[in-house]
């Protein structure tokens, strides 16, 4: 008689998960590197920096595109850098090799210099003094190469400075090996903003049809950046080129496109999101 087979147990899906259906964009994010590396310098990216890398998704995405890509993500929460390791680098295979993750400040030496650092989902704006900023921009110049790029995303807008809370409807969310996730609604709520200092702070929330709701599921205590004040900053840590690249329009959709593009200057609308790119000079 044969042994009898266990059947998998299957997961739901928890904040992790949701979160990587919803805010997260990896595949763009590095398809944008990959465009804007080889415009600068004309050479072909090969190695990145993902700094507050998370689950490490952005690191995950990058190694898959090549197999001569090579990613490196730091971040201090050990909990979400576990979650990475059994959710999604677990699911590489051979290419896991190529990512290294450490539980490490993005202000500590790696040892290591690379082509490309970024910082995602406007995490950097954890520091919230001119001082530490510039301190966290001179480590990111420190430990690029010749003619290396940063790239931040960040946020800005009429709104960005007010208490509001936006519903988005999820549809088609997966978990990382493909399983599906039942329609849910993502919450950006931001809940303050003292226009003194900057301190802002902002909560996601989830809440899964007919299911369980994730009530602050993510905390974030920030300061809102401006353009001008980051574009200072990263000239007085050393860079140059600092060049800032916005969402083009879909008159169709009523919409932003997602591909983001050169620009001198843009409308100051009521939510707008950008890359800034700096290079090491």
């Amino acid at each position: 008689m044969s042994p009898k087979l266990k059947k998998s147990k299957s997961r739901s899906a928890d904040k992790f998960d949701l979160y990587l259906a919803s805010v997260q964009s990896p595949d763009a994010d590095v398809e944008f590197f990959q465009r804007v590396y080889e415009a600068h310098t004309g050479k072909d990216l090969r190695v990145i920096r993902e700094d507050f890398c998370g689950t490490a998704a952005l690191c995950a995405e990058w190694v898959k595109m090549h197999p001569e890509n090579r990613a490196i993500g730091l971040d201090l929460d050990q909990v979400t850098l576990a979650w990475g390791e059994k959710n999604i680098l677990s699911l590489l295979g051979e290419e896991r090799e190529r990512v290294t993750i450490l539980c490490a400040n993005v202000l500590e030496e790696i040892g290591e210099k690379v082509a490309l650092t970024s910082a995602q989902n406007f995490s950097y704006n954890i520091f919230k003094t001119r001082e530490d900023m510039l301190e966290y921009f001179r480590a990111v110049y420190l430990g690029l190469e010749k003619d290396g790029l940063f790239v931040l995303d960040m946020m800005g807008g009429t709104d960005a400075v007010c208490e509001d809370c936006q519903d988005r409807k999820i549809t088609d969310g997966k978990m990382p090996d493909g399983t599906p996730i039942p329609p849910f609604t993502y919450s950006w709520d931001q809940v303050g903003y003292n226009p003194i200092d900057g301190d802002f702070q902002c909560h996601i929330h989830f809440t899964i049809k007919r299911g369980k709701k994730f009530k602050k599921a993510f905390v974030y205590d920030w300061r809102l950046w401006t353009l001008p004040e980051l574009r200072e900053l990263l000239l007085e840590a050393g860079f140059r080129d600092l060049d800032v690249y916005t969402e083009g329009w879909d008159d169709d959709m009523d919409d932003t496109d997602g591909h983001f593009e050169l620009c001198e200057d843009f409308d100051n609308e009521g939510t707008w999101i950008a890359y800034l790119v700096a290079k090491k000079s």
